[in-house]
């Protein structure tokens, strides 16, 4: 006969593992530090504190978001202003209203009216120097990128009023390299890439986030635990993801050890981690 009672997961985790909560959620804490990162990170910083242009690309879940999270907490409040925005299907018109918003003013109707605000809200930012952070900027219309290129253009000397920070996937620059972006190219700086993590950091990582939640001793078999991380393929977004669904596997059966099975579970449950876009 079929036991059709249902699994407390919550209870489970706790029997099962000793766990506090799931680990790999995108709100859980990272004590992890991705060496390439965190030079990234440092750059960054550099870059902003000489009130440079430029961009920041890498693959879909490689850590841009959170790196643009540590880096904001890592600018000091006294000395910078901060905007930052997310929404890249914004048109031209929306933008500017969008950004006379986060600055804390009303938006107006007429566009010319609202750069004006924009213009003068960076004037006032003194002694603040202004940030302007973009997400998601590789599926910004050219029309958005070019007001923002006309705002890099309205102090009488060659330096931008703030500094741009462009984030975006693979497809960022190839984009702003396109013939009708290269005026908005050629006031940009400097150009990081942050990449897919390799197997060792992935592997660090995966320990970090098993020990957060106060799992210390790895649940997995070995070929489990490199299954794990091969079908990461370098993002750790992807393995939080499939270590979620692996454990769920895992404990719907009432099994502390997680096997090669529960992973390949996981990515039936995942194709698209499974056979990732070229």
């Amino acid at each position: 006969m079929i036991n059709k009672t249902p699994v407390n997961m919550e209870t489970t985790l706790k029997t099962l593992w000793g766990a506090s909560r799931w680990p790999g959620f995108a709100n859980s804490s990272v004590n992890y530090e991705h060496p390439p990162a965190q030079k990234i990170l440092q750059r960054l910083e550099q870059m902003i504190t000489v009130g440079s242009c430029g961009l920041l690309h890498g693959p879909h879940g490689v850590g841009k978001s959170f790196l643009i999270h540590q880096l904001i907490q890592s600018l000091p409040e006294k000395k910078y202003q901060l905007i930052r925005l997310s929404h890249s299907s914004l048109m031209g018109g929306d933008l500017l209203r969008q950004l006379v918003c986060q600055s804390g003013h009303s938006p107006l109707f007429r566009r010319g009216d609202n750069v004006r605000l924009i213009d003068e809200h960076f004037k006032q930012c003194h002694p603040f120097w202004p940030v302007l952070i973009l997400e998601e900027a590789q599926d910004l219309s050219a029309q958005s990128l070019e007001e923002i290129r006309l705002l890099t253009c309205t102090n009488s000397n060659t330096k931008s009023p703030f500094s741009l920070l462009l984030v975006g996937d693979e497809g960022l620059l190839p984009r702003l390299e396109m013939g009708v972006n290269r005026a908005l190219l050629s006031r940009l700086g400097f150009c990081l890439a942050l990449d897919p993590w390799d197997q060792p950091s992935l592997d660090a990582y995966l320990q970090c986030r098993l020990a957060e939640v106060g799992i210390h001793s790895s649940p997995f078999e070995s070929a489990a635990s490199e299954l794990l991380v091969q079908s990461s393929h370098g993002c750790p977004r992807n393995l939080n993801t499939l270590l979620q669904r692996s454990m769920e596997n895992a404990a719907m059966d009432q099994r502390s050890k997680i096997l090669s099975t529960d992973i390949h579970a996981a990515l039936d449950a995942l194709p698209w981690i499974a056979r990732p876009l070229p």
